[in-house]
């Protein structure tokens, strides 16, 4: 890219630090309006039971109480929390709507079955001790295994063997003759593998205000991360129009992935309207942890077989995604690990399935990465294990077998660009690879060191599988300013500083001249939100070209000021100038300040808008490092090194990709270590429900040095060269830890997380042979 970049590529101070740092920052719990009451909502105790009967006359009668409801008060209406219905390109909806707003059958520990509103919190958990619910406890099923079995106990009538669908890869990743080319491959590994659900744990729990005025105007304070279509939901579950219906983002506390369902916000909303007064539910860390969405866990097989010189000749992957009490993004989230797995490699021959099965555990839904960094830790891992059998460095495994640009990407449309190749390179340079590798196996006494890679490709966007439509609308101020609307959401990307870039670039002003109008449907037109790592890629090109709009009226009433030609000027410093006489200028300010008062009688606002459909996706890539010292007296591991090497296109930023991908290093290693999600087997109930029991990493355990290598080489398609990268900060970060335990200890780890019970267990099972 020829042209001089004044504001993309630079390290800005974020748009939203001061208030953030202050203090000054509104979150949905920090919500606060005139006669509020508060929310609290009663969670089965059971994982399976028949709701006989639910008398709330007691909770009633508690002095201020102001509502107590349950499924016969909510609308007879199924609703899905992830939405259904979204608008799915070219398939239709992929989403099912089987749940009420509250439970009509109890389907998981944590099922919400009713819901009060009183006058202050403590009233409010006190009337949820007087509920009294007689529930029939029914036979439960927690393994998708046993769920499908002949006679297990269903948990949706429809679902039959609990069989909530089938899916199988798409069209353009079905290749070949796999069983051929198995049969032609001179070595061909297959592995079984297991990971579990990780909880988002981001900072703010779920929480909602509602307020319902008595026109029925439904206003929701939410986190939910898709404001637009979850309106769209709202006004389906409750019968409204969507132009009753104004869904507010304040600043958001974390999300990944959780955000993308809504959760408790349609009790809220039904509270509210129950008791025509405003109602606050914030759930509790607990509640979290059993009642919201967790990253989908999945049972799999991954087989692949290579020629002698390493060319990958035929893949398979067989699938079983253990979904909870509801679908919720279960179905999407299997059903993407096809694509994931099977689309990351040149393959000749592939094909694959996925079975999502319904059980009585807590709702499985999107997380970070959305299905990748789940399968890449078996694709990555038996890459390792076939390049030690064709006697080959994992490196050049890798490099021979990557998808180059122009080839078909895993979303099934042309490569725009890609420089996984320069990933690799420069991230095995780093880490010190080739000094390293095998090297370090006779350590000191207990302690081994090993190194591993993996590599990953991802999206910037879900188009073709999803509508990918944002707007963004610029008007300039009477001082030169200018205001940029648009609702990404923003669960701690910096979206916002991003797009500030991208205008400020596109219309020629300093970045610091760029103020964000958001975080409300009604203030804002139609975005599909944050998620898909889209929000650069796809809400940036639309800023990208309202600024194209919005500087073309600035630059011709400039021309009639000037007395020149809008084609012969340009924007720089705040000043409009002409390019062959620089001299000659006029202050943005002036420009704009005439065109708003102008006595001539033709005035004008200077404004852009755009809206933006993509219908390309320009994948980005990474290569991940890690070195590792393993105890093999006790089995724990101690990260001491990470690299992560990231195409991620032009780095509008370059701090917030060094921030996304050292965050990502953070929740890749409490995915492949730590974060056990531990559900009882006896009574369904989730053990590990809080910070206590359930091991998030903290700062002691982060790698002694994390190095983020950004490529910055320009993509045609993305805003001035730009790519997603929100997700793939994590996605191979597990998978460089679990090869590089091997090239410490030899043993491979199959079942996530590799917590030190299961790497000494392996140590344990491993031969002499196997040293």
């Amino acid at each position: 890219m020829s042209q001089k970049l004044t504001c993309v590529g630079k390290r800005i101070t974020q748009k939203d630090v001061l208030l953030k740092a202050t203090g000054e920052a509104r979150y949905v719990p920090d919500v606060r309006l005139p006669g509020m009451l508060w929310g609290k909502v009663l969670h089965s105790p059971y994982p399976h039971a028949k709701i006989k009967k639910i008398d709330k006359s007691k909770a009633e009668k508690l002095p201020g109480v102001a509502a107590v409801i349950t499924v016969e008060d909510a609308p007879k209406i199924l609703w899905a929390r992830s939405f259904r219905d979204m608008p799915m390109a070219p398939s239709g909806a992929l989403q099912r709507a089987d749940e009420y707003i509250l439970a009509d059958k109890a389907r998981y520990v944590g099922d919400p079955v009713a819901a009060i509103a009183a006058v202050d919190e403590k009233t409010a958990e006190e009337a949820l001790e007087l509920i009294e619910v007689d529930y029939e406890q029914l036979p439960f099923v927690l393994d998708p295994f046993e769920a499908i079995k002949p006679g297990a106990p269903l948990v949706h009538d429809y679902a039959k063997n609990n069989m909530a669908v089938h899916l199988t890869p798409p069209p353009f990743l079905v290749k070949g003759d796999v069983e051929k080319g198995f049969a032609e491959s001179d070595v061909v590994v297959e592995e079984k593998f297991f990971v579990s659900k990780q909880v988002a744990c981001q900072m703010e729990t779920q929480s909602c205000v509602a307020s319902v005025d008595s026109s029925g105007k439904i206003t929701c304070y939410s986190p939910c991360q898709l404001a637009h279509p979850f309106r769209r939901e709202l006004g389906k579950m409750f019968n409204v129009p969507v132009g009753k219906i104004n869904v507010i983002n304040p600043f958001v506390g974390g999300s990944f992935g959780c955000r993308l369902s809504c959760h408790n916000e349609p009790i809220c909303v039904l509270l509210s309207m129950k008791t025509h007064k405003p109602v606050k539910l914030v759930y509790s860390k607990e509640e979290d942890f059993i009642s919201i969405d967790t990253r989908t866990p999945h049972y799999y097989t991954v087989k692949m077989g290579f020629k002698k010189d390493g060319t990958l000749n035929a893949m398979n992957l067989d699938v079983t995604t253990w979904a909870g009490g509801y679908l919720s993004r279960a179905q999407l989230a299997g059903g993407i690990t096809l694509i994931w797995g099977l689309g990351h490699y040149r393959c000749p021959n592939m094909n694959g399935s996925c079975d999502v099965i319904y059980t009585n555990t807590t709702v499985a839904g999107a997380g970070r990465g959305f299905g990748n960094p789940a399968i890449m830790w078996g694709v990555e891992e038996v890459v390792d294990m076939a390049a030690e059998k064709l006697g080959m460095n994992p490196v050049e495994l890798r490099l021979k077998n990557t998808k180059q640009t122009g080839e078909m990407a895993n979303m099934g449309l042309p490569i725009e660009s890609s420089y996984i190749d320069d990933c690799i390179r420069e991230g095995a340079r780093a880490i010190g690879w080739d000094e390293k590798r095998g090297k370090n196996k006779g350590g000191n006494g207990t302690l081994k060191r090993g190194v591993g890679m993996a590599t990953m490709t991802h999206c910037s966007g879900a188009w073709p599988l999803l509508i990918e439509h944002s707007n963004a609308f610029i008007k300039f101020n009477e001082d030169g300013t200018a205001d940029l609307t648009v609702n990404p959401g923003s669960p701690g990307t910096h979206i916002w500083g991003t797009l500030s870039q991208i205008a400020a670039e596109g219309l020629g002003i300093p970045v610091e001249d760029i103020y964000i109008v958001t975080g409300e449907t009604d203030k804002t037109m139609f975005d599909l939100g944050s998620h898909a790592s889209r929000s650069t890629y796809v809400t940036g090109n639309a800023v990208l070209e309202a600024a194209r709009l919005a500087k073309k009226q600035l630059l011709e009433r400039a021309g009639k000021i000037l007395s020149e030609s809008p084609d012969d000027l340009d924007v720089r410093d705040r000043q409009i100038y002409v390019k062959s006489n620089p001299e000659k200028k006029t202050s943005v300010a002036n420009v704009c300040s005439q065109a708003i008062y102008n006595l001539k009688g033709d005035s004008m606002n200077i404004s852009g808008k755009s809206s933006w459909c993509s219908h390309y996706n320009s994948i980005p890539t990474a290569a991940y490092f890690a070195e590792v010292e393993v105890d093999t007296e006790t089995g724990e591991v101690k990260i001491l090194n990470f690299v992560t090497a990231v195409d991620c296109g032009k780095a509008i930023n370059p701090m917030t990709v060094e921030g996304q991908c050292e965050g990502g290093v953070q929740q890749g290693v409490g995915y492949g270590l730590t974060e056990d999600y531990v559900i009882n087997k006896n009574t369904g109930a989730v053990e590990s429900n809080n910070f206590t029991s359930y091991k998030m990493p903290g700062t002691m355990d982060m790698p002694e040095t994390t190095k983020t290598i950004i490529i910055d080489k320009p993509d045609p398609k993305g805003p001035f060269g730009a790519k997603g990268v929100g997700e793939p900060g994590l996605v191979g970060v597990a998978p460089a830890i679990g090869n590089a335990i091997h090239d410490a200890v030899g043993v491979w780890m199959k079942d996530l997380p590799a917590t030190p019970e299961k790497i000494l267990k392996a140590l344990m099972e491993k031969s002499p042979q196997q040293d």
